[in-house]
């Protein structure tokens, strides 16, 4: 019957396309620190958004440039191959106008190696060594996590000479620099600024053929971030106050990290290990672990960030509010170096880790690694001695109602991983630093009235 048809998309008449769209002129702002022009180790740099009245920053389309020079009057230091350059920035902080605290990520430079190593070698190998100085052999390159420290003149690490500097392109791994809209600087009361505090001297993401300490060993300068503004039309922004001044709120939306640590003690027998960390999120998505020797993350023979363990674990959960989840352990049988042993069992680690990063639905986002270095299991070749690419993560959305996440808002919901830890692991050469990075949604709200910009998370 007619009724039953539907009427073709080229006799819906009543169907129209946007005609126009709001006048934007793009330009790019160039922001420098204001608190000085040369930094090193542990020191601040402050970068106000300095964003004209009336005006909207695409906050994607940002990036950060720095110079690094190697004050070594002798010695070539090698970048961390999966931090690169966000390796010698410790912490990163956006602060509004009015002072309120619109993000924080600690130890950013781990984080940095997590999400690089979780990209398709060939975007590590071009892009990211040409911009922020990653490995050019992803793939193969070890992390330094050996007595024997970087060979001379490796291929597999970006250096910089005894006295010379490098200059690198980042794109910040931040709420703020992901928004979901345009990013509203040019209505908000005072001047938002971002603060990234350098890693310490021993921590720093470089490291050289010997134990010599790296206190020093850099200096950091022409720091710009570059913002795209958005400039529009006198009617458009008028129309813009007005909304705000009717006490509208602007709502914009977000996905941000958030970071805790616990500490593993030494111990060279297998155990179950217990991690309890903690958040107040309301909009919890996904939990990553990773693990690193600490008398490795100050080493100045070792990369401080992509050194990471696995501890020997054979399987993990986590207690999420009282609850385990999932309800049957996350197996990871360790692997040696080849396949010709029974017992691995690493794709499931692998395939939980994609869902958390969102990765899942994409084969493109792909994995620098393979299975002879993704997941270096207990064994006196293997973990205590190689780095693993693993780090043991769970999607909470798929666990939850709908695609709003775990709200951990109240008191009493501590967030645990239980894992079962193996003999000859990385815990016989040391105290094991764990560091949780929570996955959760970030609503930032411009009150119109007030022009003051909040965070709510």
């Amino acid at each position: 019957m007619e009724t039953d048809t539907i009427t073709p998309s080229v006799m819906r008449y009543s169907d129209q396309y946007p005609m126009s769209a709001p006048v934007m002129d793009l330009n790019y702002s160039t922001c420098i620190p204001s608190n000085g022009g040369s930094f090193t180790q542990n020191q601040e740099i402050r970068i106000p958004f300095n964003v004209p009245a009336d005006c909207f920053v695409d906050t994607k389309r940002a990036y950060l440039k720095m110079r690094i020079t190697n004050n070594s009057a002798a010695d070539t230091w090698y970048l961390d191959p999966f931090a690169g350059v966000a390796g010698f920035i410790e912490t990163l902080r956006v602060v509004s106008g009015t002072g309120a605290l619109l993000e924080e990520i600690q130890h950013y430079g781990a984080l940095a190696s997590v999400m690089n190593t979780h990209q398709s070698p060939a975007r590590v190998e071009a892009v990211g060594n040409i911009q922020e100085g990653l490995s050019p052999l992803p793939m193969t390159v070890e992390p330094i996590s050996i007595a024997a420290g970087v060979a001379a003149a490796s291929t597999a690490h970006v250096n910089i000479p005894a006295t010379k500097n490098a200059t690198f392109t980042h794109r910040p791994l931040s709420a703020i620099f992901n928004a979901d809209k345009y990013m509203p600087f040019g209505y908000t009361q005072g001047t938002s600024y971002v603060s990234l505090t350098l890693a310490a001297g021993s921590t720093m993401a470089m490291c050289k053929n010997d134990a010599a300490v790296k206190t020093g060993a850099f200096t950091i300068d022409q720091v710009e971030l570059h913002l795209p503004i958005l400039r529009p039309g006198n009617e458009f922004a008028q129309n813009f106050r007005m909304l705000l001044a009717s006490g509208m709120p602007i709502n914009i939306h977000s996905v941000g990290f958030q970071n805790s640590q616990q500490t593993i003690a030494s111990s060279a027998a297998a155990g179950a290990a217990t991690l309890t960390f903690s958040t107040r999120k309301r909009s919890v998505k996904s939990l990553m672990t990773l693990f690193r020797i600490n008398a490795q993350v100050s080493a100045g023979i070792n990369d401080s960030l992509s050194c990471r363990k696995t501890c020997g674990i054979t399987e993990y959960q986590y207690s999420v509010g009282g609850v385990r989840i999932p309800s049957a352990h996350i197996k990871a049988a360790g692997i040696k170096s080849n396949l010709d042993a029974d017992g691995g069992d690493i794709g499931e680690v692998l395939a939980n880790t994609q869902l958390a990063l969102g990765h899942y639905s994409s084969d493109l986002r792909s994995l620098s690694s393979d299975a002879a270095n993704y997941y270096m299991g207990a064994g006196a070749a293997n973990d205590k001695v190689k780095t693993s690419r693993a780090v043991f993560a769970l999607d909470l959305e798929t666990y939850g109602e709908g695609l709003a996440g775990k709200n951990l808002s109240g008191q009493g919901l501590p967030l645990v991983l239980h894992a079962q830890t193996g003999a000859a692991s990385a815990q016989e050469v040391g105290a094991v630093l764990a560091d949780l990075y929570v996955i959760h949604d970030i609503i930032f709200q411009l009150d119109g009235v007030s022009g003051t910009l909040t965070a709510s998370s």
